[in-house]
């Protein structure tokens, strides 16, 4: 109301003054109009001019709007060519993805294959004539020693009793467990101290019979050594081992596989390249890969074993040294050829570190291992007394019974 009144008296105001101006411009007669007439064509006027701006802004306005959906409509244009893009560039992803994953499946299978031709060609040359005894006097050479086997797994097939059979019944097994793929592999955790954090496995074989009753190293490594088969039982636990780690691999599981290499292999140079040949066709293993080798076979061989753990290094590759009985190492050597680990037995380790003769300085020793960025691992830790009397030292890691037996892995892919 006030709103109103305000307006009255407002235009009132203007008509008087518009009145005025124009009896001085336009002569006193001007002076007769009635205010009332000067207020309606004020008010016309101002109508007018009101329905002008509201047209404007109405055509503003629609123009805005127009210009708004257009805006939407390049947006969505350009969403959908993104999201075209994006696909056209996911389907050409996959193709290459696609392309790599055969090209990388397809050197898996030839690098596989080339492994089991080697086990075949192992067996050939033997022939059938191999599957008779042996003669008495390789029967009774000396077997080349060996690392302590751990006892089978609890769950291993129970039947007729393998520790009986004749070398010629062994050597049969081995043969026929080599081509008709009954080589297992077992595996054993290796842990952090004093977490006992599972960080590495260490891989054994295992050879079935055709009834499924399980035979193991103590029992055929020896024969298959004087026998020359030994190779070829290496070759398929690399092969075994080389489809576990691919399986841990998938899994985004950071953990590592330990494989003994045996001194029979060391000395074979032509299975030794053809093996530095396979892992170093596979190089992306060797960061999951640890090579293990015994002391005293490392010791006995020379320039060409060597060259070979340095093309195996250069790639990569690190090794293992077990059945360690000389404490008196040269780390820095070592360290150079890419020994990351080495093994000590237990009961050697507390003997040397408590009574040896030389008694073991523990801290310097496993302050020099530190400084070549060697790791000790302590092994056949059977129960937890030994485990609180090697608590007095600075170890890294631990494996034996207390921490798990060997059980049976799962390679398949």
């Amino acid at each position: 109301m006030l709103l109103h009144a305000a307006f009255v008296v407002a235009y009132a105001a203007l008509a008087l003054a518009v009145r005025h101006i124009a009896a001085e411009v336009l002569g006193p007669e001007w002076r007769l109009v009635p205010e009332s007439a000067v207020v309606a064509f004020l008010a016309a006027a101002t109508i007018h001019v009101l329905f002008v701006v509201v047209a404007v802004q109405r055509r503003a306005d629609r123009g805005f709007a127009a210009l708004q959906a257009s805006q939407r409509d390049l947006r969505q244009d350009i969403e959908a060519a993104r999201v075209a893009s994006q696909a056209l560039q996911e389907t050409l992803g996959r193709g290459a993805e696609g392309r790599e994953g055969e090209r990388a499946a397809m050197g898996e299978v030839v690098a596989e294959v080339k492994v089991l031709q080697s086990l075949v060609s192992e067996l050939s040359v033997r022939g059938e004539a191999g599957e008779q005894p042996a003669p008495a006097a390789a029967a009774a050479a000396p077997a080349a020693p060996r690392a302590a086997v751990p006892r089978p797994a609890s769950g291993a097939a129970a039947g007729r009793d393998l520790a009986s059979l004749g070398e010629g019944e062994v050597l049969s097994l081995v043969r026929h467990g080599l081509r008709e793929g009954r080589v297992d592999l077992y595996v054993q955790p290796i842990v952090s101290l004093p977490q006992r954090k599972h960080r590495f496995y260490e891989c054994f074989s295992r050879i079935r019979d055709a009834d499924g009753n399980v035979m193991g190293p103590d029992r055929y490594l020896a024969a298959a050594e004087r026998e020359g088969l030994i190779g070829a039982v290496d070759n398929m636990l690399l092969f075994r081992c080389v489809q576990l780690v691919r399986r841990i691999h998938k899994a985004n599981r950071e953990v590592g596989v330990f494989v003994n290499i045996s001194e029979h292999s060391i000395a074979d140079q032509r299975f030794f390249r053809d093996f530095a040949n396979f892992v170093a066709d596979n190089r992306e293993l060797a960061p999951y890969l640890v090579f293990e080798f015994a002391q005293a076979h490392v010791a006995r061989h020379g320039a060409a074993v060597m060259l070979e753990l340095e093309r195996l290094a250069r790639r990569g590759f690190r090794f293992s040294m077990d059945q360690v009985t000389d404490l008196n190492l040269d780390v820095d050597t070592l360290s150079e050829r890419q020994f990351r680990f080495i093994k000590v037995d237990a009961q050697r380790l507390l003997h040397a570190a408590r009574a040896g003769e030389p008694r073991l300085d523990m801290r310097a020793f496993k302050a020099a291992l530190d400084r070549n960025r060697i790791d000790l691992i302590v092994e056949r830790i059977e129960d937890e007394q030994t485990m609180v009397e090697l608590l007095d030292y600075p170890l890294d890691f631990g494996q034996g019974y207390l921490f798990g037996e060997p059980r049976l892995a799962k390679t398949g892919t």
